[in-house]
């Protein structure tokens, strides 16, 4: 039995023979076959005989070592074909190739019949191999021009199978995917092509569902965005208006509030000087002042309940503002939320909070974490019990919570504290309240009123006498040229009221224009007043939670906040 070996080198089929392999008979030699011998020639690329040697009986083709015919091909199978002789006839079997057997193009799907000489090609690889039977006692070289004058049904045959060549990746994937067939293409590669194309038709389809429910859904969220901006510029719209009603409410309160008492007092004295008949009708009069201030006293009442109402009203508004607004939860996000709150608080609206003000508390806040302050001033409240008494006051006068910490920059809340002297006088206390103050509401300044020196006969030591004295300064100055904003209460503490009064004068007489961000915008503050204000506000905001700053005390209005959220 021949065995050969065929390599692929650069795409050119050569034939090596092994030692057992019979070589081609040189041309001076004369060979004779045996009966039943078959002529195989390997061609090439081209069609050119690369060799051709003789098989008696069967033979087998493939990559494998044990086939007679040894391909080293990748696109031959390791056991690709064998031709075998049965019942008098040469017949061909596909030994399930993975690239198939071709007689003149066509698929050899198990075995076939052979009718000599013949052309097979294994799978669509340039190898290809020409048989034929060999006529006993004809030479190999008769057989070769035999071969190339045979008939021309034969020619024929064999010339229409044209060469084929060893393709690239590239090109097969060329060949696979382009939208035209090539003249020739096989069976294999027109398979393939088929279901590359009914997978292409499959997948366009599916991108088209998938397009169109993208193209819906970008529809869909574009809609919901202008929508969501619509919503939200009127709910904040509605908001501020609303913001700004309720702070002409407090200040329509606020100074009714000051004139009730006012008269209230006025009235107290009246009536105690009334003491004889000759004064009855005055009496009288007198009374009829008290029903009416009863009356107003009812008439505020309501006001005051519609005030809570409207502020609730506001909250709401603000919170679907800012539900529909985009936001992530972040340690930022948190800060800029107590900033706000703060602020609407303190009477400023917070859908209108400037980011530079933003960005100026929080430099405060970190004055505030590198300093031992805060933590020493909270320590005297609780170990003298002085924040129930500034509770107290401040609810009484209807005035913000967060004006307990204005005392906590003052004087770290120190009942004893004693201001430098001035040309003003020297402010005394917790509050530290300057003499003619302290006089103007009450207190007694004692006769070391413009020392700096200790004195217990001084009111404004006494820290409850004090604080009933401070609020009231406060009440005043927010009901008439703050216009209830707290920071501007905060600025004419420290700055003096008559000052910042007159500026405030010089600003547009409306609410939504008197307020601190319109005022810092127009006018400039001495930097102790801005360090005062900014210092105060920035102390709130850590005293909403404390712990999430750095700082190891309890919010100090916890108690006091879960009791008026219950009440809402």
């Amino acid at each position: 039995m021949v065995k050969i070996m065929v390599f692929n080198d650069d795409d050119k089929t050569v034939l090596k023979p092994q030692s057992s392999i019979e070589k081609e008979p040189d041309s001076d030699r004369t060979v004779f076959f045996q009966p039943d011998t078959l002529s195989v020639s390997l061609l090439g690329a081209h069609g050119e005989t690369i060799s051709t040697v003789s098989c008696t009986r069967h033979f087998t083709a493939g990559r494998s070592m044990d086939n007679t015919l040894v391909i080293d091909n990748a696109l031959v199978s390791r056991h690709h074909l064998e031709v075998k002789r049965e019942n008098g006839n040469w017949w061909i079997y596909n030994l399930q190739s993975a690239n198939g057997v071709y007689i003149n193009d066509k698929l050899v799907e198990h075995r076939e019949k052979l009718n000599f000489p013949v052309l097979i090609s294994l799978g669509r690889s340039s190898i290809r191999l020409k048989i034929q039977k060999v006529i006993p006692g004809e030479k190999l070289d008769e057989i070769s021009k035999r071969l190339s004058e045979h008939s021309h049904g034969v020619e024929t045959s064999f010339q229409s199978i044209k060469p084929q060549r060893n393709l690239s990746p590239e090109e097969i994937k060329a060949r696979l995917l382009a939208e035209e067939e090539a003249e020739d293409s096989g069976d294999y590669t027109r398979m393939v092509r088929r279901l590359i194309h009914e997978d292409r038709t499959i997948r366009k389809k599916s991108y088209k569902k998938v397009i169109w429910a993208l193209s819906a859904l970008f529809c869909l969220s574009v809609g919901l965005v202008t929508y969501q901006q619509i919503a939200l510029s009127n709910t904040r719209k509605l908001a501020i208006e609303m913001f700004y009603d309720i702070k002409t409410l407090e200040v329509s309160l606020s100074q009714a509030d000051m004139k009730l008492e006012a008269s209230a007092d006025a009235l107290d004295k009246t009536m105690k000087a009334v003491d004889n008949e000759r004064l009855r009708v005055v009496h009288e009069q007198l009374k009829a002042e008290q029903e009416k201030m009863a009356a107003e006293k009812k008439r505020m009442l309501r006001e005051r309940e519609k005030l809570a109402n409207m502020k609730a009203k506001y909250r709401q508004y603000v919170k679907e503002a800012n539900s529909l607004r985009l936001h992530f939860p972040t340690a930022k996000e948190y800060e800029e939320e107590l900033i706000a709150k703060v602020s609407r608080e303190l009477g400023e609206s917070e859908l209108e909070l400037p980011d530079d003000f933003v960005e100026e508390v929080r430099k405060y806040i970190q004055y505030w974490q590198g300093s031992p302050r805060m933590p020493q001033a909270i320590a005297n409240i609780e170990k003298n019990n002085y924040l129930p008494i500034v509770i107290e006051a401040l609810k009484k006068h209807g005035l913000p919570l967060y004006f307990m910490y204005l005392p906590l920059q003052e004087s770290n809340y120190d009942a004893q504290a004693i201001g430098p002297e001035t040309r003003f006088g020297v402010a005394k206390g917790a509050w530290q309240l300057l003499a003619t103050t302290a006089q103007e509401y009450g207190l007694s300044a004692g006769p070391l009123a413009n020392a700096a020196a200790y004195d217990d006969q001084d009111a404004r030591f006494d820290f409850k006498q004090s604080t009933q004295a401070g609020t009231k300064y406060l009440k005043r100055i927010y009901s008439t040229e703050a216009q209830a904003s707290g920071l501007l209460v905060m600025a004419s503490y420290n700055y003096g009221d008559n000052r910042v009064k007159g500026m405030i004068k010089q600003m547009p007489d409306n609410p939504r224009d008197k307020n601190f961000w319109k005022f810092i915008q127009q006018y400039d503050l001495p930097k102790e007043t801005h360090d005062y204000v900014f210092y105060i506000f920035s102390a709130a905001v850590i005293g909403e939670d404390p712990r999430h700053f750095g700082f190891k005390f309890n919010p100090p209005l916890y108690k006091e906040e879960a009791g008026g959220n219950a009440e809402n």
